[in-house]
């Protein structure tokens, strides 16, 4: 099989050789997100009663003490409908607290109440436990590289999105 890159036309690609879709890069890393979904699923679910959109979405807020309904949409790549599911579970579960934005009548502001954060950090820290067992191939050296590389690729891409977002509005 050759290598496809070359048929993409590319007159210097940094892309390593592909002879398949197991070769792309965000394949790769679209299959570990969805290998560690699936592990995640379960233990949250079971260990927790957590959907992993709930922990996400209860990090979140515990991340920005005080965040509005919207920029957690943004935040989690959801839209609002899904979103507002996702706060209607919290609220049952008696994990988020929600109250009027002061600013913004429409707005809705969420935060942590006492038993939310008491489960936050319950399950913050099997997910380091089970980022270490995500971890163990490397060294904390390439972890440390691999961070950044990831931190700067997730900000390259977030601009191309607000970029493409601005072109489709505008």
């Amino acid at each position: 099989m050759t290598d496809v890159t070359e048929k993409a036309g590319l007159a210097n690609p940094k892309h390593p050789p592909v002879k398949s879709i197991e070769d792309v890069i965000t394949f790769k890393l679209a299959r570990l997100v969805g290998i560690n979904e699936r592990l995640g699923h379960r233990w949250s679910e079971t260990k927790f009663d957590l959907s992993l959109n709930e922990w996400r979405m209860l990090a979140l807020v515990q991340a920005h003490a005080q965040v509005r309904a919207g920029d957690l949409a943004e935040l989690m790549l959801m839209d609002k409908s899904q979103l507002s599911r996702l706060i209607k579970s919290l609220q049952a579960k008696k994990t988020l607290k929600s109250k009027p934005d002061p600013h913004d009548a429409r707005a809705v502001v969420l935060s942590l109440s006492t038993k939310g954060q008491m489960l936050y950090d319950d399950v913050l820290a099997e997910v380091l436990r089970r980022n270490e067992n995500v971890l163990d191939p490397l060294s904390a050296d390439e972890i440390a590289v691999f961070d950044g590389l990831l931190s700067r690729l997730v900000r390259h891409n977030e601009q191309l999105l607000e970029r493409r977002m601005r072109e489709q509005d505008g």
